[in-house]
C-alpha cells in the first residue's frame, strides 16, 4: 500500500491509491457514533467524500444499520443493502437494480462510542479480503488523524450542554427544527410548510449556523437533547 500522510487530506489521498482506486468507491464516510443496544446515534461526521448524499440526514439510515452490524460482529464487514436510500435524485437512474455494496469497520473509543468508516460502490467486489484490508487500514488512518482525547473532551462538553436555547429561534424555525429532527427531507418539510425545497434548504443552512452545527444529524441530536 502506498504511503499517505496522517491527515484528513492524507485519508482522501489514500482513497486514490491502488487498490482503493480499483474498487470504484464513490462514497466514503468517517464518523463518531454511540451504540447502546440496538440504538445508534451519530455524534459527528468527520469526513464525507462523494456526491450521492443530497441530504445529509439520509446518511443515517444505512450507516446506522452498518454500525449496528459492526457492533455485533466487531470485524470488518461487507453487505449489500439494495438501492441506497441516500442516493441523490441526480444519480438515481444510474443506480443498478442490484443496488450497492457497503463495507464497514470501526474502532472503539470507549464502551459505547465508535469511530467508524464506511465505503460504498456499485461495483461487485470480488476480492473480499482486499476490501476488508482496505477498510481496516482506512479506520487505522482515521484513528491516527482524529484525536481521541479531543473526542472524549467534546463528548463531555456535549453531555454538559447539548440542548438548544429555543428563545433564539422564530416559530417558523422551531417548526423546521422539529421536522428535521423527525427525519423529514427538504421536500417533505416544504410540503408541510407550504414552501419550496430550495427555500427550506437555505433556511436549514441558516439554522446550522445559528445552532453551531455542521450537518442535519448534529442538528437533530441537539433538538432531541432539548426536547
Amino acid at each position: 500500500m502506498e504511503h499517505v500522510e496522517n491527515t484528513w487530506q492524507g485519508l482522501e489521498d489514500f482513497l486514490q491509491t491502488a487498490p482503493a482506486r480499483d474498487l470504484d468507491i464513490d462514497c466514503t464516510a468517517v464518523g463518531i457514533a454511540s451504540v447502546k443496544g440496538p440504538t445508534v446515534h451519530f455524534k459527528e461526521i468527520l469526513f464525507l467524500e462523494g456526491e450521492i448524499h443530497e441530504d445529509p440526514e439520509t446518511l443515517q439510515s444505512h450507516c446506522a444499520s452498518l454500525v449496528a452490524l459492526w457492533a455485533a460482529v466487531k470485524a470488518p464487514s461487507l453487505i449489500d443493502l439494495g438501492q441506497c436510500s441516500c442516493i441523490g435524485r441526480r444519480l438515481l437512474l444510474q443506480e443498478p437494480t442490484l443496488g450497492r455494496r457497503f463495507a464497514i469497520h470501526a474502532t472503539e473509543i470507549n464502551d459505547s462510542t465508535l469511530l467508524f468508516a464506511v465505503i460504498s460502490s456499485t461495483k461487485r467486489w470480488k476480492d473480499v479480503e482486499t476490501v476488508k484490508c482496505l477498510i481496516t487500514e482506512l479506520v487505522a488512518l482515521a484513528d491516527h488523524v482524529s484525536d481521541k482525547n479531543d473526542l472524549r473532551a467534546e463528548e463531555t462538553e456535549a453531555q454538559q450542554d447539548t440542548g438548544l436555547n429555543w428563545y433564539q429561534f422564530t416559530s417558523r424555525e422551531v417548526d423546521i427544527l422539529k421536522l428535521v429532527a423527525a427525519g423529514n427531507s427538504n421536500k417533505q418539510i416544504a410540503r408541510e410548510l407550504g414552501s419550496s425545497p430550495n427555500t427550506v434548504r437555505n433556511q436549514i443552512h441558516a439554522l446550522f449556523r445559528k445552532a453551531e452545527v455542521t450537518n442535519r444529524t448534529e442538528l437533530a441530536l441537539r433538538v432531541a437533547a432539548a426536547t
